[in-house]
């Protein structure tokens, strides 16, 4: 049985539109899904491990199907605390005068959102940063091959350019003939 390794939805717990992807095969595109999971940096998937579709954007699918992009990087989970969680974050702000009031306690959890949101908000740009980073590095690669391949005709060309020269010294072609291009008359 399939599950995520996240929020735990199994192929048993039957939602309809769920799929399930095993982690990427790339080291450093694996590494970025491990991150993003919140995972410690030593934790290492199995070969079984996956992720839920919940976790990825629209965008990351291609066109109309449930397959992923080859760069597809998980960036939905809902790392979300409960009241009790939030309080114990709390309990390090500075004391207010008297005792805690339902208030006092609301404006803490509020706070403690807000600063959640804002490291939510600065852990998405840093993945998409992330992601921008690999596609470089794959955009690099790219030209870099890219390059090699017009090295390659360029030699071909400086090749086939001699052996024209050599054939024509030879005699075994005749040299290019220059041609006169009829002159147009201007009609005034």
């Amino acid at each position: 049985m399939q599950s995520c390794d996240f929020c735990g939805y199994g192929t048993s717990d039957n939602i309809h539109g769920v799929s399930f992807y095993k982690f990427p095969l790339e080291e450093e595109h694996r590494r970025l899904w491990i991150v993003n999971m919140g995972k410690d940096a030593e934790w290492t998937p199995s070969e079984s491990s996956s992720l839920c579709s919940a976790h990825f954007t629209p965008d990351c699918f291609e066109s109309g199907s449930a397959c992923l992009h080859s760069d597809a990087i998980p960036t939905v989970f809902n790392f979300t605390q409960t009241e009790n969680q939030i309080l114990k974050d709390t309990e390090n702000l500075p004391p207010q005068q008297g005792a805690p009031t339902e208030s006092t306690i609301s404006s803490r959890s509020s706070c403690c959102d807000c600063y959640k949101g804002l490291q939510a908000t600065e852990r998405n740009y840093q993945l998409k940063l992330a992601a921008a980073q690999l596609q470089i590095k794959e955009y690099k690669k790219n030209l870099a091959e890219e390059s090699r391949k017009a090295t390659q005709w360029q030699k071909r060309a400086i090749v086939l350019q001699s052996a024209i020269r050599a054939m024509k010294q030879r005699g075994s072609i005749p040299g290019s003939r220059k041609t006169s291009t009829p002159k147009n008359s201007q009609l005034d």
